[in-house]
């Protein structure tokens, strides 16, 4: 049998899913799309997990979608234009909604549709000299997802520049763009990547899931719905009584609000 093209391994409470065509540069071919798609699901579902990363095996994230899956005719009335390009659609849209955070750990480069995914995640780790781009810019194909997923990032500027211009930038760069939260000196990716998933990791599921859900739906909706939205939280929590609960076992925390819980 042949070796799956995304592996799946466990450490403490985080799923680690590994884009596995490092002969070719982890470019995403359809089967390797299928088979992320079930990992993330089947992560989602597990009760254990609370946090999901995505990595690239060999010394590159993803250089982006495998365009040689296009060489052959596709037409829209019997649907193959949909069958070859929908579950690219499919994977941003659970990297996105999936109740659990996601985080792209980024080595090497992470082109087009290899960058696309890290856009839809919620975290970025990545060594200082990796690079990101359009690079489909270049070749006069324009990076769809990513210009889209660039709006729910960065200003109109700066997103526009990165989507037109199809050139390289480096971690640092989208560090100060804002693009990645964590910066990793090459060869310490993995330790910077695992440190920063315990800060996640170590905290209620729940409150960590209905966190994420609620900064979703306050991006999506003028400042008073998402006030009205945030506002429903406070009472779902007053009623439950989960805030002593839930900074009970914290100790720091617990003497930082000394006085305020009752």
């Amino acid at each position: 049998m042949s070796e799956p093209l995304v592996l799946v391994e466990h450490d403490d409470h985080a799923a680690i899913l590994t884009l596995n065509r490092p002969a070719k540069k982890n470019a995403m071919n359809n089967a390797l799309l299928d088979q992320l798609l079930a990992a993330v699901q089947t992560a989602a579902a597990d009760d254990d997990v609370r946090a999901i990363i995505i990595k690239g095996a060999g010394k590159v994230y993803s250089s982006g979608r495998d365009f040689s899956m296009f060489s052959e005719d596709a037409i829209l009335q019997d649907r193959s234009v949909d069958a070859s390009v929908d579950v690219f659609l499919d994977v941003l849209t659970l990297l996105i909604e999936t109740p659990k955070p996601t985080i792209a750990s980024v080595r090497g480069i992470a082109l087009g549709g290899g960058q696309a995914t890290t856009l839809a995640c919620d975290f970025v780790v990545a060594e200082r000299d990796a690079s990101f781009g359009n690079v489909e810019m270049k070749y006069g194909f324009p990076a769809a997802m990513n210009t889209v997923l660039l709006t729910r990032h960065v200003g109109r500027r700066i997103g526009l520049e990165i989507a037109i211009t199809g050139q390289l930038y480096t971690a640092e760069q989208y560090h100060r763009y804002g693009l990645v939260n964590r910066l990793a000196d090459p060869g310490a990716l993995d330790a910077v990547t695992k440190d920063f998933v315990k800060t996640l990791t170590d905290l209620a599921p729940w409150a960590v899931e209905r966190t994420k859900a609620t900064y979703r739906q306050a991006e999506d909706m003028d400042l008073n719905g998402s006030m009205h939205i945030g506002n429903q939280l406070n009472q779902l929590l007053r009623l439950n009584g989960q805030l002593a609960a839930v900074h009970s076992g914290d100790a720091n925390v617990k003497d930082a609000l000394k006085g305020t819980i009752k």
